[in-house]
């Protein structure tokens, strides 16, 4: 699988509003948060080319070499540009470097690969390698996971498609989103279909004006994980019905990150600034609330990619392990059932309760 990144880093605001809310977080800085990202995709997959196609804005120009050298550490060879595609021939020009049948295909600089572990990851890419026609949602999880049974996100939507697989969901959509792995093929259709050159066009996506707003877009099947591989840096609250600080948090870099020094604080109920605090068993996140947990992992499932970055972890010995995988499991519910207008299958849960579990070797029967 070929990493794939077009994106833009600027200070500049949209000329549309999103409705960001990072509750009690404080915001980092945007360069710092792809670098964040990169590192976080750098463990998320051994990739077969990295295609970096990443264009600053005077604020971060001077930064440039400090990126370019950060992305070199990471991933080794790359191919790297310090510009954006943003019309239709520059989106073809790029289609001869593809070799592979599936790119990670990411216009964003602000999603974390948040699993424990890749080998759930692997095992869905197995699945699609195969695939002429269809794309995986590895962000955005809990948005995907509640509309899935309506036939997904992106209309139209075809409650008819949906099907619980093995170890995924699945619909079929004409889903274009920038943060998606697509085959060669479905980006083959994208940007060769049609002559739009005159659009311009940096992410399938662009606001105002998409893809589908200029063709037809291919129909494909669409791949919906049972686990959260990554999470948007700025929450879900930007969606509707929105997904709040207290169901699936905004988040931040953890401190000492860039300097291999994270120090964990497990299991306490208090708030240590300075630390990156889990607790499982609080009932809010610091997002939403100062007498939260940063986050509700146990200890088994911290992110894969803080685990060469911690330097201290501060365990509560009166925590029992049991319990706080309980907590976990209840956390986990929360961000999959955020709405009333949306219904999630028990047998879907049963098989994300059991997909987490995988990594304290238990099991729910069906």
């Amino acid at each position: 699988m070929i990493l794939f990144v077009n994106t833009f880093i600027t200070n500049d605001k949209p000329n549309f509003k999103l409705s960001y809310q990072r509750g009690n977080l404080h915001t980092d800085d945007k360069l710092d948060i792809l670098k964040y990202s990169l590192y976080s995709f750098s463990k998320a997959y051994k990739w077969s080319k990295v295609i970096l196609y990443i264009q600053l804005d005077e604020h971060y120009n001077s930064r440039e070499n400090e990126l370019k050298q950060y992305c070199e550490e990471i991933f080794g060879d790359i191919i790297y540009r310090n510009k954006r595609n943003e019309y239709q021939n520059d989106w073809k020009e790029s289609y001869e470097l593809l070799d592979d049948n599936l790119i990670w295909f990411y216009c964003n600089h602000d999603h974390i690969f948040f699993d424990s572990n890749t080998s759930y990851l692997e095992e869905l890419i197995d699945e699609m390698k195969n695939e002429k026609l269809c794309s995986l949602q590895f962000s955005h999880w809990s948005e995907n996971i509640r509309t899935a049974k309506v036939g997904g996100v992106s209309p139209p939507k075809d409650s008819k498609t949906y099907q619980i697989h093995n170890n995924h969901i699945s619909v079929v959509s004409d889903n274009f989103d920038s943060i998606q792995i697509i085959t060669k093929e479905l980006y083959r259709r994208w940007w060769f279909e049609g002559e739009f050159n005159h659009i311009k066009l940096p992410r399938p996506d662009f606001f105002g004006i998409g893809l589908a707003e200029i063709k037809p877009m291919p129909m494909h099947k669409v791949i919906i994980p049972l686990k959260e591989i990554c999470r948007h840096f700025d929450g879900y609250q930007h969606i509707q019905p929105i997904i709040d600080n207290n169901q699936c948090p905004s988040i931040t870099i953890p401190p000492g990150f860039f300097k291999n020094d994270i120090k964990i604080r497990y299991g306490y109920n208090d708030y240590k600034e300075g630390w990156t605090n889990i607790n499982p068993k609080n009932n809010n996140y610091y997002a939403y609330d100062i007498s939260g947990a940063d986050y509700k992992f146990t200890l088994n499932d911290l992110p894969l990619i803080w685990k060469d970055k911690i330097s201290v972890i501060d365990s509560n010995i009166k925590t029992d392990d049991d319990e706080m995988i309980q907590h976990r499991l209840k956390a986990i519910f929360d961000m999959v059932v955020t709405s009333p207008y949306f219904e999630v299958d028990e047998e879907v849960i049963n098989k994300i309760f059991n997909k987490y579990l995988e990594n304290f070797n238990y099991k729910i029967d069906a």
